[in-house]
C-alpha cells in the first residue's frame, strides 16, 4: 500500500512537471510572437513610412470586396524557399548565365515574421513597394513583388504559380553583367535587374513570402510579394566570386545545395562589421 501510494505521488509529480514545462514553452512562443513596434522610428530611414505602422491588416482602398489571401501552407512555403535556393545554387555553382561561382552564398530558410510583414502589402491590392519594412532582427529587408491574372474557372495549380513567379525574377539574369555582380550599379537606366539580384543576394539568409487574390476586370488577380532577410547595396557585391564555389564558407556547404554555405553558416546580413 506503501509503495503504490508513493507511485501514485511520482506519477502526479511528473504529471505536474511536463505540465509546468509546457507552459514554460507556451509562455516563451507568446513572448517570442509579440508584434514587434514597426512605428519604432529606428527601423527605417528618415522620413520613411513602416509598412506595418498602425496598420491593423484591413484591406487597402483599391481592394474590391472579394479580396483574399491565398493561404501559404508548409509545403507552399517549401516551394518558395527551394525555388530560391535552385536559383542561388545554379547561380553559385557557375552555372548560370554567367561563369561567376560565389564565395560565399547563404543558404535561404523561411523566416515567419518576413512573411507577415509582406502581407502588409500584398492586402494593398496594388503592385507597390513598401518604404520601410524593416524588423528588429532584419534592417535592410530586401522585396520583390510580381502581379498576373488568368481567365476562366480553373484557377492554375498554387505550386506551379510559385515557381513560376521566381523564374521570372530570375529570368532577369539574361541582363545581368559580370561587373553588377560585382557591384550592384547605381544611377543604372537598362533592362530591370532588381528581381533576380535580390534572389541571389549573397548575404540574404532567408524570405517570407504572402499572396492573395481579386477580380479586376474579368481577371483572377493575384499579387506575391517576398520580403528577404536582406537587400542589395549601391557599390556592394550582389555576390563575391572566387575559384571554387563555397570556398570561403565558415561551417562547410549545403548538402542539397554545395556551392552555397549551411544553413548554420554565421552571415552578417546587416552589414554591422563590413
Amino acid at each position: 500500500m506503501v509503495n503504490s501510494k508513493f507511485s501514485q505521488l511520482r506519477s502526479y509529480n511528473c504529471w505536474m512537471m511536463v505540465m509546468m514545462i509546457q507552459a514554460i514553452v507556451v509562455l516563451c512562443l507568446l513572448a517570442g510572437s509579440q508584434a514587434t513596434d514597426y512605428c519604432d522610428p529606428e527601423l527605417c530611414d528618415a522620413g520613411e513610412e513602416h509598412i506595418g505602422c498602425d496598420n491593423d491588416g484591413d484591406w487597402g482602398d483599391d481592394c474590391p470586396a472579394d479580396a483574399e489571401l491565398i493561404e501559404l501552407d508548409r509545403d507552399a512555403q517549401i516551394v518558395l524557399r527551394d525555388a530560391h535556393n535552385d536559383v542561388r545554387q545554379e547561380w553559385a555553382s557557375g552555372n548560370g548565365l554567367l561563369p561567376v561561382k560565389a564565395c560565399r552564398m547563404a543558404t535561404m530558410r523561411w523566416i515567419p515574421e518576413l512573411a507577415e510583414v509582406a502581407e502588409f502589402n500584398v492586402r494593398q491590392c496594388i503592385l507597390k513597394h513598401d518604404e520601410c519594412r524593416n524588423t528588429e532582427e532584419f534592417k535592410n529587408s530586401g522585396q520583390n513583388l510580381y502581379m498576373s491574372g488568368y481567365s476562366g474557372m480553373d484557377p492554375p495549380d498554387l505550386h506551379d504559380v510559385l515557381r513560376e513567379v521566381v523564374q521570372e525574377w530570375a529570368n532577369e539574369g539574361q541582363y545581368v553583367t559580370e561587373e553588377q555582380l560585382a557591384e550592384y550599379p547605381e544611377n543604372y537606366d537598362g533592362p530591370v535587374i532588381g528581381h533576380f539580384t535580390a534572389v541571389v543576394q549573397e548575404r540574404s539568409i532567408g524570405l517570407g513570402c504572402a499572396m492573395s487574390s481579386f477580380e479586376q476586370d474579368d481577371f483572377h488577380m493575384y499579387i506575391v510579394a517576398c520580403n528577404y532577410a536582406t537587400t542589395n547595396f549601391y557599390g556592394r557585391p550582389v555576390y563575391t566570386a572566387c575559384e571554387e564555389a563555397a570556398e570561403e564558407c565558415k561551417r562547410g556547404q549545403n548538402v542539397d545545395h554545395p556551392a552555397l554555405c549551411t544553413a548554420f553558416e554565421d552571415v552578417d546580413y546587416n552589414y554591422e562589421h563590413s
